[in-house]
């Protein structure tokens, strides 16, 4: 067993004391101000100096070049452009701002609204996945089923009655058994009705989703507006300079057609994104059509329609005139739907 004393402190030695690693006579002796008589601490190195002040004027590391300021304003902006507003001009003179005409790689040049195409090819992937989704082709398919149903449960083709050429045209190309047509297609009628109605919340979430696409792709047409104003300036602002320095000369007109090049690809992907943005709105009112051609049918429209036709088919030739025209007023009623929903652009 050890004692216990190896965990006490080592006894001091008699007369010993602490070692000191920086004495106090290390300390670098103090020297007598001229001036004043004060005493200051002893440089060892070199003399003592005050720090240089803050400038006021940019500083340049490495023998760099201080950068110059474009000379922009909103009004020669909004003099390029008549129909441009103040705020698409203001957003170009940021842009203007932003760009560094003196830098020896000019990458801000070359990649001149190249983020806002990344961008629209983001929304374009996301715009494809949601008109492609499930959810909206199944409603469509269901659609065009209760469309087909509905024409070939038409009353004026179903209870045709012979009178008149037309009428005479119609009762031959009628079934011989509407009771037995309708009792056949009504289940699958009431089927797609109810499989539509459980996909409307759906149904309108997609349509949320395309609104919402539309609405980014309005916000990315105005960067684009403001990127090919700034790139036009910027362009008509290089034509205007004459340097004496061929090699700046050389160098701004290199960054010229950059952004020449540049400026007429944004101007192609603003008018696909324009175009974009009429195609989105076609078929987001498209999906409100379909929401809306769903919305009651199955607990109102379908009954009532279902008890119309069960009594015109119950009903006498005589007594079809006063039986036919409720179910022919429902029965136009619903169709409409499905055929203003179908017709969308």
């Amino acid at each position: 067993m050890t004692s216990g004393k190896a965990d006490e402190p080592p006894e001091k030695k008699p007369g010993g004391s602490p070692r000191v690693l920086f004495p106090e006579s290390a300390a670098p002796e103090p020297v007598a101000d001229q001036k004043g008589g004060s005493r200051q601490p002893k440089v060892l190195f070199g003399a003592p100096r005050a720090p240089t002040p803050k400038g006021d004027r940019p500083r340049v590391l490495a023998a760099g070049e201080i950068r110059r300021r474009i000379s922009c304003s909103v009004a020669e902006l909004q003099d390029m452009d008549a129909s441009v507003t103040e705020a698409a001009a203001k957003a170009a003179l940021r842009i203007v701002d932003s760009i560094n005409l003196d830098d020896h790689y000019f990458d801000d040049v070359v990649r001149f609204g190249a983020f806002l195409q990344a961008e629209h090819g983001r929304l374009a992937d996301g715009e494809l996945k949601i008109v492609s989704s499930d959810v909206l082709a199944r409603g469509r398919q269901l659609s065009a089923e209760l469309l087909q149903r509905l024409t070939e449960l038409d009353p004026d083709r179903v209870f045709a009655i012979r009178g008149g050429f037309l009428s005479t045209v119609k009762a031959l190309a009628a079934p011989r058994d509407p009771a037995g047509l309708f009792s056949r297609l009504y289940p699958e009628v009431r089927k797609s009705v109810a499989e539509l109605d459980t996909l409307v919340p759906d149904i309108v979430a997609v349509a949320n989703q395309v609104r919402a696409v539309g609405k980014a792709y309005k916000t990315l047409a105005n960067n684009l507006a403001a990127h090919i104003l700034a790139g036009r300036f910027l362009v008509h602002h290089i034509g205007s300079l004459r340097l004496p320095e061929r090699e700046r000369q050389a160098h701004y007109a290199s960054q010229s057609e950059a952004l020449e090049t540049r400026t007429s690809s944004l101007s192609a992907t603003k008018a696909t994104v324009e175009m974009s943005i009429w195609t989105v709105a076609a078929v987001s009112q498209e999906i409100d059509a379909l929401a809306r051609a769903a919305e009651g049918l199955l607990q109102e429209d379908l009954p009532a329609w279902h008890a119309a036709y069960s009594a015109a088919l119950t009903a006498q030739s005589a007594e079809l005139a006063s039986t036919g025209t409720p179910l022919r007023n429902l029965h136009t009623r619903i169709l409409g739907k499905f055929k203003l929903e179908r017709n969308r652009p």
